[in-house]
């Protein structure tokens, strides 16, 4: 009789624990004004066009369409999602202020000159010993870029190297 008992709370514990997040409240969505409509009828336009373009490169495969033909469509198709990524790329530059754009950049500046006045020493495979900046692949301060060894200037920006 104890069995049933000690089974039968064991039992109302699990179905305790497995409804538990059912009754949990919901966490409020983002508020209906903070939304872009704009923004999102241009997704909705951009997952549209891919999806459009993937169907054609599916009619192509199976014979419906003729190689001319798709490739007509989907110059069409690309150009039109062009247009539709350079609009979505307007609309999200105007979401984040651009001073917040110039902080970050300037902390990531910051970040690579702190790695680059950094130089560990590692071993070689020699057995000597040798700075980091030896061994391991150089970046330019400025822009990041990876640089080759006995480059004087960086290859993206111009930099002069040290």
């Amino acid at each position: 009789m104890t069995w049933i008992i000690i089974a039968f709370f064991l039992l109302l514990l699990a179905g305790i624990i497995i409804l538990l997040p059912f009754f949990k409240p919901v966490a409020p969505s983002a508020p209906a004004d903070a939304v872009d409509p704009k923004l999102l009828a241009l997704y909705t336009k951009r997952d549209q066009l891919y999806q459009a373009i993937r169907e054609a490169k599916f009619d192509l495969d199976t014979g419906k369409l003729s190689p001319e033909d798709y490739e007509r469509q989907v110059t069409r198709l690309k150009r039109q999602a062009a247009s539709v990524l350079k609009a979505i790329d307007r609309r999200e530059a105007n979401l984040v202020p651009p001073e917040w754009d110039a902080r970050i950049e300037e902390e990531v500046r910051a970040e690579r000159r702190q790695q680059v006045t950094m130089q560990p020493v590692m071993a070689t495979t020699s057995g000597t010993m040798a700075s980091a900046a030896s061994v391991q692949a150089r970046y330019c301060p400025q822009c990041g870029a990876r640089l080759n060894p006995g480059d004087r200037f960086c290859p993206a920006c111009g930099s002069r190297m040290a």
